[in-house]
């Protein structure tokens, strides 16, 4: 039976957008792949990322995911938008969801987008908002250093501080009055960069308006479900590793972890 939200990513990122999804969508059963043998995505060529999105696409539909959620940025500005003439359920990705949130944030029209090298090299949020509202002008930051740090549970300290003030200086030069966390990692920096930003700064998480997608979407499709089933969690990577990992972000949410062979 297609029960599940089906939940991408390269690594723990995507435990944010899982985060949300829970919160908006308690009574959802959720199953979730990280393709940690292939982390970083966001400096991997694209045509490896489509691939392997591609093939953890077919994983979960496998394991019976009635809709996919993209939750990372460089997967959602490689893959979108033909990947929805290929899919057989609705796809959702993050970029989109990014470019909204970030339209109802901006007070004075400049937005700053923090991603991985692979999304800022797509330009996925500058073509996508330019196509909702011209008028918001965006600068691009880029990061993989972030996400590595991140991904290996390293998210606080002097060293990291100083180096997350050395990534957002352009923003103020830029005058951005909003900060998109364009990569599903950042989330778990946000107490960070708040520290960092001050309160003038508004950062927003694509990952809250992609779940309020989601909702919308199954409610439309008739996808909607209360099957009481518990949650999925698989890696490509080290099962224990990835359990330490997603322990630290969302506690013992996350019990356990099965190897996908994909």
């Amino acid at each position: 039976m297609e029960s599940f939200i089906g939940v991408f990513d390269s690594g723990v990122g995507g435990l944010a957008v899982v985060r949300e999804l829970k919160n908006r969508l308690p009574r959802e059963a959720i199953i979730y792949i990280a393709d940690s043998r292939f982390f970083p995505y966001g400096t991997k060529p694209r045509e490896q990322v489509i691939d392997r999105a591609a093939t953890l696409i077919q994983f979960l539909r496998g394991n019976g995911a009635k809709m996919v959620v993209v939750a990372c940025n460089t997967a959602s500005s490689a893959i979108f938008p033909d990947i929805q003439h290929q899919v057989d359920v609705p796809v959702l990705g993050m970029i989109s969801a990014g470019v909204k949130s970030a339209q109802l944030a901006t007070r004075n029209g400049r937005v700053a987008v923090l991603s991985t090298p692979g999304t800022a090299k797509s330009h996925g949020y500058l073509r996508a908002m330019a196509l909702m509202d011209p008028t918001i002008e965006m600068i691009e930051l880029q990061s993989q250093e972030l996400v590595n740090l991140v991904e290996n549970g390293t998210i606080q300290g002097q060293a990291v501080t100083d180096y997350a003030r050395e990534v957002l200086a352009p923003a103020r030069v830029f005058q951005a009055d909003t900060l998109v966390l364009g990569c599903t990692h950042f989330p778990f920096l946000t107490s960070l960069l708040e520290g960092i930003l001050g309160p003038s700064v508004k950062i927003v998480d694509p990952s809250k308006e992609l779940a309020y997608e989601v909702a919308l979407v199954l409610e439309k499709c008739g996808l909607a479900t209360a099957t009481g089933q518990p949650d999925k969690f698989f890696t490509t990577g080290d099962p224990g590793d990835f359990l330490d990992k997603a322990q630290l972000f969302l506690g013992d949410y996350v019990s356990t972890v099965e190897v996908a062979a994909v």
